[in-house]
């Protein structure tokens, strides 16, 4: 690990380990689609969609954190660094256990709506959700302040405390012919939980001194417009899981997960290209320099790899369907091709949506948000069939591709114009 680091730096080493976590995440969730088949996959599967809502909340929660850390750290103030760091870690601890609390409240209803058998894996991931919280404000931290290796390390132990305690409980439970299957799913991602709490442990005492926090009203006013695109991003990458499960039988709720789940492939590989886009237009914004051409290219590089993907899943569907998750999901082959052009656009929509948040304009946000909502209303109301269900989100994501593009249009249209205007206003003012 020493010796990767002193090649790459710490900040190829958390992109090696984004990978390896990436990896081991997605194969975790194939070789649980195998081994348990369509009808249990389909609870599996739910579980691992909770924790991905999670996440985005967390990331959000993060992304603010990262932002005022790297502020205080880059300027030296550590007093009121350390006033930021326990205000957060105060409301972050208040929000999850009022959040935990509400979803034990409505157990059962979340029970009935995900046609669960019971509600006991749903209270223990809904108990563990203050640890996840907690540990994506010290992530913050670590991201802030550039400590990226400690940053990497929460990724690996959260995936290595999920994947060995996950293998080992579910095999113990088929071995034993028990029906706690999910409720081990449940608990790996709690000792999952556990390990990267530990690992992002901040050990400073004081910062639960202070609770006093100067720029609170900047910060909530951030994690408003974060917490708007997150939900965006929850709303359109969770949704048609969670209303398949609850519209269609377990088992063809399970091959939609499958189908779900070598689909978004295409979302997940270019999330990347979409993170590094955005503190690159910022810095370049700030310097004056142009920074169009890397969002073209950043479109277009999204663009090709999910092109190369659609051509895969039409010519090789039955391939990678096989392969991937057996001949008992062979029947979701023919639409794999239809999934991942979806996914492709929303994709590429999602490239524009970050580039207008890295300048400040929340409109594109506003239409992200638009679309989830309307993708809700379309499942509930066309939800006959597993292709009726995905060819709602080509309309719905092509619409929102389409819509980005306009805007693009008309945003550089009017910065032409505005800079024609100050260039004549300019001209006149040294004339006179």
């Amino acid at each position: 690990m020493k010796r990767l680091i002193d090649k790459f730096g710490e900040a190829g080493f958390l992109f090696a380990s984004t990978l390896l976590v990436n990896i081991g995440n997605y194969g975790l969730n194939l070789l649980l689609g195998r081994y348990l088949g369509p009808e249990e996959f389909a609870a599996a599967n739910i579980i691992a969609t909770l924790v991905l809502v999670l996440s985005f909340t967390a990331l959000g929660i993060q992304l603010a954190t990262t932002k005022f850390v790297s502020t205080y750290h880059a300027d030296g103030e550590n007093a009121r660094l350390e006033a930021f760091i326990s205000w957060m870690k105060k409301y972050a601890l208040i929000f999850s256990v009022s959040t935990s609390f509400l979803l034990i409240i409505f157990q059962e209803a979340i029970r009935g709506f995900l046609n669960f058998s019971s509600t006991t894996p749903l209270v223990m991931l809904f108990v563990a959700i203050p640890l996840y919280i907690d540990m994506s404000v010290s992530r913050g931290y670590f991201q802030g302040s550039n400590q990226f290796r400690k940053l990497a390390n929460t990724y690996i132990a959260e995936m290595l405390g999920r994947l060995v305690f996950t293998c080992v409980l579910v095999y113990i439970c088929v071995f034993l012919h028990q029906t706690w299957v999910i409720e081990a799913i449940s608990f790996g991602f709690i000792m999952s939980f556990l390990f990267g709490a530990f690992i992002a442990r901040i050990p400073t005492i004081s910062f639960f001194k202070s609770v006093s926090f100067a720029h609170s009203r900047q910060l909530l006013f951030f994690l408003g417009i974060v917490g708007l695109y997150e939900f965006s991003q929850i709303i359109i990458n969770n949704s048609d899981v969670l209303l398949a499960k609850h519209f269609f039988e377990n088992k063809e709720a399970g091959l939609y997960a499958s189908l779900a789940l070598i689909g978004r492939v295409v979302f997940f590989a270019t999330w990347t290209i979409v993170t590094l886009l955005f503190p690159k237009v910022i810095e370049k914004e700030k310097k004056g320099e142009s920074h169009i051409q890397l969002f073209w290219a950043s479109v277009g590089a999204v663009g090709a790899f999910g092109f190369a993907i659609i051509l895969a899943c039409f010519f090789l569907d039955t391939f990678i369907v096989n392969i991937l998750f057996g001949s008992a999901y062979l029947i979701t082959a023919p639409l794999l091709w239809k999934y991942a052009v979806a996914t492709t656009l929303f994709s590429c929509a999602n490239v524009f949506v970050y580039y207008h948040m890295s300048l400040e304009n929340y409109t594109p946000v506003a239409i992200s948000l638009l679309v989830g909502f309307l993708q809700i209303l379309g499942i509930f109301l066309f939800h006959g069939s597993m292709e009726e269900v995905i060819m709602v989100q080509v309309v719905l994501m092509g619409s929102m591709f389409l819509a980005m593009v306009i805007y693009q249009y008309m945003y550089t249209k009017t910065n032409s114009q505005n800079r024609i205007t100050k260039k004549k206003i300019r001209l006149k003012t040294d004339i006179s």
